[in-house]
């Protein structure tokens, strides 16, 4: 009895030993080279900065852009990268550890899941694919929302599968949906109700296909709403708080006019996002289909019969409907951009690594091909995103968007910035003087335009602010007479044609520093050009 208590202790302490070391592999390798870039305008620059400004004003509850209430997204990646800039500083790679925990969210999720119903050798072979797709590793260090929302629903999607299938008396079914309810709510954190309904249309389809009506009501455990609503729950009750109108800005704009109406940014076909994956996933797509089509020349069945013969069938159905439920879920809307479809990867790493097991499944020499090609295309795959993300970072940076250059300027705290006919998000990330820029443009006509962009980004949050919009959105003819009239110095960002334009006062001027064709002036109080 003691002998086999003991071996039942080996063989936990062996695997939570196993676990920590990929979670530590896993971290290292989604790190290594996400410092090498400087932020990329408009996702990286604009997320990165409102983080930043809620770490320095104090505000947790309402996001802000250039000073006004940003209610585009919800707060989880913001307050995940503020704390960052507290414990590491204001840095690129510190703005990406939000999408890097995701990543590393859904690589855990996925290895997890896949030990308890497939072979090791597939949950191993699956977590390599997911992180070395170059799709998943380049947006795993890109600042933005889209691979923290692919880490939470990963996460409630596997818990929520774990409930289901172990749901029975002496079993943990109720842990598991509590989980999975608590990733819920941390996905609405992350984007929004898609964390919410995108797991949940998965679970429900499979839910469908395989008839199990009685397991239907595992998402009313009362746990499940009260975790996810003890989450979610008082960032919108505070929001609503501080800005009445945000419900309706927050849910109806944000959420089902985006998704159902046509006005919005980013238009594509319907097939957009098939070719975004068979390209970006490289040479992963590749292996797949050459796996599928070996299998139908010798007639082989797609998936191979494995130890756990129920669970296994289970998950191979659970695994294609979370890929086509997510793939044809963001087809469906007009606006269509690259990193929506991130929650597709860990369901498709999974299919594939099923596929090279069954086609390589025949003997052991079979099996050793299998290991060896694996291997090899691997360790190309690594290459290739390790190639991607230098090459991206050292040459692939135009350089009119070099905003890093503006780090080497003797800024002040008190030192004003003023932005010339454009909102160049990830400037102020550099230029470091914690004042709120002055955006000019003609803003009257902005208002008549329907386009999506910047400027209508800055109108939506100013009707949250209209007080304080009106001290930083200047109307052309107001930008020289603000440089003649101010006692700070001002950082002055623009074309020159908008400088000879906006602020005749810098006519004079030399640039003190050049990007392509943006130039960055310093107007000082001293200058007498008006």
């Amino acid at each position: 009895m003691q002998t086999a208590i003991n071996v039942d202790m080996k063989a936990s302490r062996r695997k939570i030993d196993d676990a920590f070391l990929w979670a530590l592999l896993i971290g290292l390798w989604l790190l290594a080279l996400a410092w090498i870039r400087p932020l990329s305008d408009p996702d990286e620059g604009r997320y990165a900065m409102v983080a930043l400004d809620m770490l320095r004003n104090g505000n947790w509850v309402t996001p802000q852009l250039n000073g006004l209430p940003f209610f585009h997204k919800p707060p989880l990646y913001y307050w995940l990268a503020a704390g960052g800039y507290e414990l590491f500083g204001v840095h690129e790679w510190v703005a990406r550890l939000p999408s890097m925990l995701g990543a590393w969210l859904a690589a855990m999720s996925l290895l997890v899941l896949l030990k308890r119903y497939t072979r090791h050798s597939t949950a191993i072979a699956a977590v390599l694919i997911f992180l070395t797709m170059p799709f998943a590793y380049l947006a795993a260090q890109y600042a933005n929302m889209d691979m923290l929302l692919a880490g939470c629903m990963s996460a409630c999607t596997a818990c929520a599968f774990i409930a289901t299938i172990e749901c029975g008396p002496g079993k943990f079914w109720r842990a598991w949906i509590t989980a999975a309810g608590a990733f819920a709510g941390l996905g609405f954190l992350a984007k929004g109700l898609i964390g919410l309904v995108l797991p949940g249309l998965v679970w429900c389809v499979w839910m469908l296909w395989e008839r199990r009506w009685k397991q239907l009501a595992l998402p009313l455990y009362p746990p499940v709403w009260f975790v996810m609503l003890l989450i979610a729950g008082p960032w919108v009750w505070l929001a609503h708080k501080q800005h009445p109108q945000f419900l309706h800005y927050f849910f109806v704009t944000q959420h089902f006019q985006r998704y159902t109406e046509t006005g919005f940014n980013n238009p594509q076909p319907w097939w957009f996002y098939l070719a975004v994956i068979a390209l970006a996933c490289l040479p992963w797509t590749l292996a797949g289909i050459y796996m599928l089509l070996r299998q139908w020349r010798a007639r082989q069945g797609l998936m191979l019969e494995s130890d756990f013969p129920t669970a296994q069938t289970s998950l191979d159905r659970y695994m294609g409907v979370w890929l086509l439920a997510v793939v044809a879920f963001f087809s469906i809307p007009s606006s269509k951009v690259v990193g929506y479809v991130l929650p597709a990867l860990p369901p498709m790493a999974y299919l594939i690594a099923r596929f090279w097991q069954t086609a390589y499944a025949d003997d052991w020499r079979m099996v050793q091909l299998r290991w060896t090609k694996l291997t090899v295309t691997t360790a190309f795959a690594a290459s290739l995103c390790a190639a991607l993300a230098v090459g991206l970072g050292t040459q692939g940076v135009p350089h009119k968007a070099r905003w890093d250059r503006l780090s080497m300027l003797s800024v002040q705290p008190e030192d004003r910035i003023m932005m010339l006919g454009q909102l160049y998000y990830g400037a102020p990330f550099y230029i470091h003087s914690g004042q709120v820029a002055w955006v000019v443009d003609d803003w009257q006509a902005a208002k008549a335009s329907k386009s999506d962009n910047w400027r209508k980004e800055l109108l939506d949050a100013a009707e949250f602010a209209p007080n304080t919009a009106s001290q930083f959105l200047l109307e052309k003819q107001e930008a020289n007479h603000i440089l003649c009239s101010t006692q700070h110095r001002v950082w002055v960002i623009g074309e020159r044609e908008a400088a000879k334009d906006m602020t005749p006062a810098l006519s004079n001027a030399k640039p003190v520093l050049e990007l392509g064709s943006r130039a960055i002036w310093l107007w000082t109080p001293s200058q007498q050009n008006c």
